[in-house]
């Protein structure tokens, strides 16, 4: 298995498509963010059969960083414990951007803290778009990746790569990444090998983090809402309905972050491996642990419409008459 991963509109799906070598998972047009949940794409790349997850990034739209860490903590602590190969992390990054973002940074410590120093290596960094860009315009910027930002995971073994958009150069990367050996992530020990809480883990700690500066930022938010009501006279009624629904909205805010920090408390190595033993028991006795593994994951993961027939394909010969179902 390889993951994908990065910034919402960087091209995550846009990869996974190439690979593909057709559009099995949405592609957002814009720059909203279009991949919502993570999902198991099966991919042929010469005689090598290639799972490849893409994933929603940590700027994403319409969820909080802490329910989009939740599940991909789940996904690839399910991906470990059923013994599937991950062979590395591709990280996508636009180089039409002209600065390093602050949604940029905030994925970027992310996932490096889901990585680990000791994975490093099994981590390759693409710029991406390169067709919307000037050529020298794009070197510098990639230059100034090399030596600043991206500095710190090149020198512990990562490697950079250019996607130029066509599939040709889709499988280049990946198969950078399949020569390489087995890789675990800090995450993946974190929570299945030391059953840490999702909060405990150092990826959970950084996005607690951050939602506690923003509870602080709220409360005081909150305080001041509530001065200025008592400080206003009875003939100023409007103001006085405003400041009501700002209130309103401020404890509405404060609640949600409430309810993320709640949902980062999680074991969640151990409803991995409650989730798999009940799959398993499910599942035909005497089927082959390749195709077990597979299908359990894929049940957790999900997949895109229209791609059970690779799967099925894929074991035909393993087993005959073989029913992968989800």
């Amino acid at each position: 298995m390889i993951v994908v991963m990065g910034v919402t509109g960087a091209g995550k799906s846009y990869l996974v498509n190439q690979l593909a070598g057709r559009e099995v998972v949405k592609e957002g047009a814009q720059l909203d963010s279009c991949t919502q949940e993570c999902q198991l794409v099966p991919i042929d790349i010469g005689n090598s059969k290639l799972m490849v997850m893409d994933t929603p990034g940590f700027d994403d739209t319409e969820r909080p960083d802490s329910e989009i860490l939740s599940e991909i903590a789940l996904k690839l602590s399910a991906q470990y414990e059923l013994g599937i190969e991950l062979k590395g992390i591709v990280y996508i990054h636009r180089i039409t951007d002209n600065r390093y973002t602050r949604s940029s940074v905030k994925t970027f410590e992310v996932f490096k803290k889901i990585v680990g120093a000791e994975a490093l290596k099994n981590v390759l960094l693409v710029t991406s778009r390169w067709h919307e860009i000037d050529q020298g315009t794009g070197a510098e910027r990639e230059r100034q990746l090399k030596d600043k930002f991206w500095a710190y995971m090149i020198g512990h073994g990562s490697n950079i790569s250019r996607f130029h958009g066509d599939r040709s150069s889709a499988v280049s990367l990946v198969s950078q990444l399949l020569c390489q050996d087995t890789v675990v992530l800090q995450l993946q020990r974190e929570l299945v090998d030391e059953g840490k809480l999702l909060d405990d883990t150092a990826a959970g700690t950084y996005v607690s983090d951050g939602l506690e500066k923003l509870k602080k930022q709220y409360q005081e938010d909150l305080a001041s809402l509530e001065r200025l009501k008592q400080d206003l006279l009875d003939q100023d009624a409007a103001m006085k309905r405003q400041l009501r629904k700002d209130w309103e909205a401020e404890t509405e805010k404060l609640q949600q972050l409430q309810q993320q920090q709640v949902s980062l408390q999680r074991a969640v190595g151990s409803e991995v491996h409650r989730e798999i033993e009940q799959k398993k028991s499910r599942l035909s006795k005497g089927l082959p642990i390749i195709p077990a593994a597979v299908s359990i994951l894929a049940a957790i993961v999900g997949i895109p419409p229209g791609v059970t027939e690779i799967f099925t394909g894929w074991f035909a010969d393993l087993i005959p008459g073989f029913d992968f179902s989800f």
